[in-house]
């Protein structure tokens, strides 16, 4: 997966999160990087279910609790939107900026038209759309992106119609036409394939997993649960290195999704 440059290192979340009335908590854990020195994690995530019959995961960093991702998910658990946030920082004295600004960046995947509108903690706007094709995603350069609850929205679309492989089509945010604008490109549509079955240990206990191959070069071996739940990305030569989820916690049936 090529991903366009975007300058999105900076963003603050403005939209509101469902309210405690609104949502129930099902499920949390970890978002962590296995190395050949240790695990290092990465994040914490809450899975929500809402009271519109939806999902949102909130994604919070370890290293830097401004930073939050949102992943949101219809009632079937197939994608709808994506969220990323991180608040103003503070700059190093001897910088002329004393303070960068936050943004907020949020696209929603509607059936036809990807939309994507961005703000600062300055009160600066910007908005974007593309025409997509369904089935889709958007990428972006975001650094600190969880891939596990990413590729699980990518999986759940490209085996949408019991599919053993599939394509999902690919939207890159970019720099807009003017400075500090957003803007939208095609980008190199993701295959998944489905490589078999195996039975191992898996959040506290032995299970079935499915395993998916993508594109990526550095961790293209998916392995995924009967809910759906993409719990990690391994490297093809040195499967004890990846990307996984982590400390997983139940706190009411939610699955597995058909």
């Amino acid at each position: 997966m090529q991903g366009k440059i975007f300058a999105l290192g900076l963003l603050l979340l403005i939209t509101p999160i469902a309210s405690a009335k609104d949502r129930t908590l099902v499920a949390e854990g970890d978002y962590i990087a296995r190395t050949k020195t240790g695990d290092n994690p990465l994040s914490h995530w809450q899975l929500w279910h809402l009271s519109n019959g939806g999902y949102e995961v909130v994604d919070t960093s370890i290293k830097n609790a401004s930073s939050v991702q949102i992943f949101r998910f219809d009632s079937q658990f197939f994608p709808i939107g994506y969220i990323k946030k991180l608040g103003p920082i503070s700059k190093p004295q001897a910088s002329n900026v004393a303070t960068l600004p936050g943004w907020t960046i949020s696209c929603r995947y509607e059936s036809k038209k990807l939309s994507c509108d961005a703000e600062s903690s300055e009160g600066r706007k910007s908005t974007t759309s593309i025409a997509a094709e369904d089935p889709y995603v958007v990428t972006g350069e975001f650094y600190d992106l969880d891939f596990t609850w990413f590729m699980t929205g990518v999986v759940r679309l490209a085996l949408r119609n019991g599919a053993k492989d599939g394509v999902v089509n690919t939207y890159a945010l970019t720099d807009g036409a003017k400075a500090g604008d957003i803007g939208l490109e095609p980008d190199d549509p993701m295959k998944i394939v489905f490589t078999g079955e195996e039975t191992t240990q898996v959040m506290g206990k032995m299970q079935v997993v499915k395993k998916y191959e993508w594109g990526s070069e550095d961790f293209p071996l998916l392995r995924v649960t009967s809910q759906g739940l993409v719990v990690s990305l391994t490297n093809r030569s040195d499967p004890a290195i990846g990307l996984e989820m982590s400390g997983y916690k139940e706190y009411e049936p939610w699955g597995p999704i058909r």
